[in-house]
């Protein structure tokens, strides 16, 4: 098996940009101090580099409707470092998010700000408590928009996510790259292992991955659209349903 990442379709699946410019939500302006002075500034959709430099007291008097998140820079290169230790890039994020505890706020709503941004459904369900009834070792394929849009495979193996990549599919004949049950048995075939396929719209993907709870949804998408689950399993059907209905 070729261990390979495409962290950029990670990146656009899992945590790609909200469009904040068609949102009227505010939200938190996230700072790396040295003292009082800015290090760094990040805020989604926004460009606030020119504040670095400045003191974070000026900041927040010039901006004191928004939430302001502060983090001390010797605390995040501590955090940074101990974080090279973790393999893989979702790993870090959920290290980072476990240990980073701001050393100061403004209107801040969040006791830990990092863990309102960095869960998503799906790997957050191959992680969790069900991890246990899924194989040692399996794969997820994920292909929107009948190939048109954006796909990526994803390994997990004992519950932790070890590789992704779009797989190359060049070895079928062009007509069975169309047919979702043949893609799967060419990547079950290739890399000798259980694959599910989850075959989606762009618009169905972007509002599952948007919603803190999605389980309900998605288990109205299998009832009535069994094809966009290859294969559909009933063990599959029977967790989704649970997650849905009864929050489990």
């Amino acid at each position: 098996m070729e261990l390979t990442y495409d962290w950029k379709g990670f990146q656009n699946f899992f945590y790609s940009r909200k469009r904040v410019a068609n949102s009227n939500a505010v939200v938190p302006i996230y700072l790396v101090v040295d003292g009082r002075a800015i290090v760094t500034v990040f805020s989604d959709g926004e460009d606030l580099s020119d504040w670095v430099g400045s003191t974070c007291d000026e900041l927040i008097a010039e901006l004191p409707h928004r939430e302001v998140i502060l983090y001390d820079r010797e605390k995040v290169d501590q955090w940074l470092a101990s974080s090279v230790d973790v393999v893989h890039f979702y790993d870090q994020i959920q290290y980072l998010s476990q240990e980073a505890k701001p050393q100061g706020m403004s209107k801040s709503r969040h006791k830990n700000a990092l863990q309102a941004v960095n869960k998503h459904f799906l790997l957050s369900l191959t992680r969790g408590g069900w991890a246990r009834l899924f194989p040692s070792t399996y794969g997820i394929y994920i292909r929107l928009d009948h190939g048109q849009g954006n796909s990526l495979f994803l390994v997990f193996q004992r519950g932790k996510l070890q590789t992704f990549h779009i797989p190359d599919l060049s070895g079928m004949i062009s007509d069975r790259r169309k047919n979702p049950e043949d893609i799967v048995k060419f990547l079950s075939e290739r890399y000798l292992m259980p694959v599910q396929g989850l075959f989606l719209n762009t618009s169905e993907w972007v509002e599952w991955s948007e919603l803190a709870n999605p389980w309900p949804k998605i288990a109205a998408c299998l009832k009535r659209h069994r094809e966009k689950f290859v294969p559909f399993r009933w063990s599959l059907a029977f967790l989704i349903t649970l997650k849905g209905h009864l929050g489990l």
